[in-house]
């Protein structure tokens, strides 16, 4: 029997983010939270244990700087604005050139080119310069609307008063197109190692834009790179001895360990209603000793001459999507794998979605928020049993009791 939640559902609600965990309090047990910034985005880690204990205290404080210690790795080895990273590196080299990577970029960028096949390409890590075009690099934080941009490139286009960016403008739909190609040859690069030492050679294909201006193909790994930060941090905190607590990265990748708060055991995770981002969830499951990620249209976007634009982009037409899947959760298995898969079943839209969820994701947890092509979102697609959702939404699609989604 479906469970119905209320318009706003009595529980804390990330703002603005994909989602957020809650659990009831044991008293001799309590949660602190350690707060990190890396990737332009901030990490949180939080660990549930009995913090009277002297031992637990040292062991919080050693976990805390190892994962300090590992974000500064992976952003300076995967940060495609770090300059100098690996990926940075990879982006500026030349046309079919052999790039030397660190193991740690060679680690993630192996499971992106997994993930790109196994989604047939519709998580495709070399829409960077679509990601760039809309206005969604890290070129194009808050603060860069109060000053010029550090770099500008024949693409951008943008309104300046007084020398401060105030405008971004539709893109040029040349660069739309040709950017789009230059991902479709993601499937041309090369990872490999030799004699000990890590190798991502680029494809020989380049596009040029209407000022002369050419590009070879680059890279944005840091979605799936905040996935792989996830499972690599709580496998951090299970070896300083803690059993209970959880890491998210920019509230989209999270891993947990089991809840300890929870009388049940488990994490309760709400889901923010794409329409209501700063009030409600649209529905409502439990996790615990999992992996997941979430990802949403509203999460980063922007409105120009009435067209809303999100930061996922659809790399086989090179820009955001524009309606289907406004809001997509997928439990289970690693982090990195799941933030990939729901920016694939994004791309997918739902009808594909669902096909992709029954023939490869039965072993996963996967809910999607649909939005209609009028605007507002009206329908929920899941196979998790009995899924509590909110009553404004029409469940659309539940599960067939194998881990698949059957059409209501």
């Amino acid at each position: 029997m479906k469970k119905m939640l209320a318009a706003v559902m009595a529980c804390a609600v990330a703002l603005a983010c994909p989602f957020s965990l809650a659990a009831c309090h044991v008293e001799e047990y309590s949660s602190l939270v350690r707060y990190y910034n890396k990737f332009d985005t901030t990490a949180r880690l939080v660990v549930t244990a009995d913090f009277a204990d002297e031992a637990n205290k040292r062991s919080l404080s050693e976990l805390g700087t190892a994962v300090e210690s590992f974000l500064g790795e992976l952003e300076s080895s995967l940060s495609s604005s770090v300059e100098g990273s690996c990926i940075a590196r990879f982006n500026a080299a030349e046309a079919g050139e052999e790039v030397e990577i660190d193991e740690l970029t060679y680690t993630v960028l192996s499971q992106a080119v997994e993930m790109y096949e196994f989604s047939g390409g519709c998580y495709n890590p070399a829409v960077y310069y679509s990601v760039d075009l809309f206005g969604f690099s890290p070129r194009f934080n808050e603060l860069t609307w109060q000053a010029p941009l550090t770099s500008r490139r024949p693409y951008d286009r943008l309104t300046e008063n007084g020398g401060a960016v105030t405008a971004l403008a539709a893109p040029d739909e040349e660069y739309v197109n040709i950017f789009k190609e230059l991902a479709s040859h993601m499937s041309e690069l090369e990872v490999y190692q030799r004699e000990g030492r890590y190798y991502a050679a680029k494809p020989a294909f380049t596009v040029t834009g209407p000022q002369g201006d050419e590009y070879s193909l680059a890279l944005d790994l840091g979605g799936i790179g905040k996935g792989y930060a996830a499972d690599v941090v709580t496998s951090m905190m299970a070896e300083y001895g803690f059993e209970y607590g959880f890491f998210d990265f920019g509230s989209s990748s999270v891993s947990a360990l089991a809840s300890h708060e929870s009388q049940s055991g488990e994490w309760e995770l709400n889901l923010t209603d794409p329409d209501d981002p700063y009030g409600g969830a649209y529905a409502r499951v439990y996790i615990s000793s999992a992996a997941l990620s979430s990802s949403g249209d509203y999460e980063k976007c922007y409105t120009l001459d009435g067209v809303t634009y999100c930061h996922i982009i659809d790399p086989f037409t090179g820009r955001p999507i524009e309606y289907g899947i406004a809001a997509c959760t997928v439990v289970g298995g690693s982090a990195a794998r799941a933030d990939a898969l729901t920016t694939a079943l994004s791309v997918m839209g739902a009808d594909s979605a669902v096909q992709f969820v029954n023939g490869h994701l039965r072993d996963y947890k996967v809910v999607m928020a649909v939005r209609g092509e009028d605007g507002p979102c009206r329908s929920v697609l899941t196979n998790v049993p009995d899924l509590e959702f909110n009553s404004k939404y029409v469940l659309a699609g539940s599960s067939d009791g194998a881990g698949g989604i059957v059409l209501v």
